[in-house]
């Protein structure tokens, strides 16, 4: 690029010399931010026939092609040249460069101090319908499930927050990468971390197998299956479990079973390849047994024992024991009565409504229709009323063939039959919005995770 000076700006430059010249040496030197040029010596030149008048002309057009260069890279280049010291020079901020500036977001901080259910757990020992669920995303509210008080699902997610600082653009990017991968690591499984394969869909040498109803101690069979974990929990050693199961057993007065039971189970669940636990529900107090109401209690703490919860729920009476491992517990896409034929009522299907005994239901089957009625104390009628739930909601009772659904019962004496069952069941189709999980109010009293199963201890009597 060449400067062009006309002969007018030259005499102009020559007078302004002159002018320099008489006001002393304290003012020849004009300082342009790079370096210093003595314009006495360069503006006197400038026309003359000397050769150091060429030379300063000179340098006058590379001083300003070196001005426009350096104005050409910082409009090109500066998110890069962010710290460049000429823009240091030319560009004062309106804030302070070495802080971070929030914009534009509220003042609520990303991450809050504690989650609200956690918070109002710790402060209220006692437990009304309040669970703390762990399938939880990452989110600043928490949303409820409208048809219940108990929050089924926390969401919570961070705040996307916009910051702007002086740090050079790349510098920033990387920095953020190591944010992301920071705040993501734990929060969902590794990318390069070895998956087993999916277990088959139906286990190998699957078939009818015999009951043991020998009375036996619970001392006896503590250690007898180490593969068990603590809590009555199991998964396959050598693949991924395709179903996710909470066994839920209303228990009281039962011990001679509860044994017989979990001799029988374990090695039943694990032959076909599930991960599953074991929860043993039991009645405090001396009111009568309310089976439906401690099975809400079983779920809802049994969501508390695991990450992420349980998929499948198996509502399972403790007198009785499938006689066959192809009896699946798994849950179907509908409800499904497990318990379809029993040896003490002659393998036979007492009628087609009967949904008691064993039965699975899916979480969103079982909250859909909200849970087991609260209201059925004493023997009988619960059972027929999740029916009628699941029938409103418009699914359909799903059943293995005959030859498959068997079970022994264990001997055990009659509770005393519920007298307004049926006046319950007359009401269900109305009343079982506002009867069930949302209404559900319990004092836990003790949880206490033994080898062989987690007990889980409730108060469940009404409160005036």
């Amino acid at each position: 690029m060449e400067v062009i000076i006309t002969l007018q700006e030259r005499l102009w430059l020559r007078g302004q010399a002159l002018d320099l010249q008489s006001a002393g040496p304290r003012s020849r030197g004009i300082c342009i931010h790079i370096r210093c040029v003595d314009t006495s010596n360069v503006l006197m030149g400038v026309g003359g026939a000397g050769g150091g008048g060429g030379r300063a002309a000179r340098a006058l057009r590379l001083l300003l092609l070196l001005v426009l260069a350096l104005a050409a890279v910082e409009y090109l280049f500066g998110s890069i040249l962010d710290a460049s010291p000429f823009r240091t020079y030319l560009y004062t901020p309106a804030y302070n460069t070495t802080q971070s500036t929030i914009k534009n977001i509220d003042r609520t901080p990303g991450w809050p101090k504690k989650l609200p259910i956690i918070a109002a757990a710790r402060k209220n020992p006692k437990v009304s319908n309040t669970t703390q669920f762990r399938n939880v995303t990452f989110n600043t509210t928490v949303s409820t499930n409208s048809s219940t008080k108990a929050p089924f699902i926390a969401n919570m997610t961070r705040q996307n927050i916009t910051v702007e600082s002086s740090t050079p653009f790349l510098i920033t990017k990387i920095m953020e990468g190591i944010k992301n991968l920071v705040t993501t690591e734990g929060l969902s499984p590794r990318i390069n971390e070895p998956t087993m394969p999916l277990c088959e869909e139906m286990p190998p040498d699957l078939g009818p197998i015999t009951v043991n109803k020998t009375e036996i101690e619970l001392d006896d069979i503590a250690t007898k299956y180490p593969e068990v974990h603590r809590g009555g929990r199991y998964a396959p050693p050598n693949c991924t479990a395709r179903h996710k199961v909470a066994i839920i057993v209303p228990y009281r007065d039962r011990q001679q079973h509860l044994a017989i039971f979990l001799n029988h189970m374990h090695p039943f669940l694990m032959k076909q390849q599930i991960e599953y636990g074991i929860f043993i529900v039991e009645q405090d107090g001396n009111t009568d047994f309310n089976r439906a109401k401690l099975m809400n209690v079983g779920f809802m703490e049994s969501q508390k024992q695991k990450a992420g919860g349980w998929q499948c729920f198996i509502f399972h009476d403790i007198d009785l024991l499938p006689l066959d491992q192809r009896n699946l517990y798994s849950c179907p896409r509908q409800p499904r009565h497990m318990s379809a034929s029993i040896d003490k009522l002659n393998f036979r299907l007492p009628y087609e409504e009967i949904f008691g005994g064993v039965s699975a239901m899916t979480l969103e089957q079982f909250t859909k229709v909200n849970g087991f009625s609260n209201k059925y104390w004493g023997w009988g009628g619960e059972d027929d009323d999740m029916f009628y739930r699941l029938k409103k909601m418009n699914y359909h009772i799903a059943r293995y063939k005959m030859s498959i659904a068997r079970y022994a019962m264990l001997d055990h004496k009659k509770s005393a039959p519920n007298p307004k069952r049926y006046q319950l069941l007359s009401q269900t189709s109305k009343t079982f919005q506002k009867d069930g999980l949302s209404t559900l109010e319990y004092d836990l009293v003790d949880v206490v995770q033994h080898h062989l199963y987690t007990h889980v201890i409730a108060n469940i009597d009404e409160h005036s």
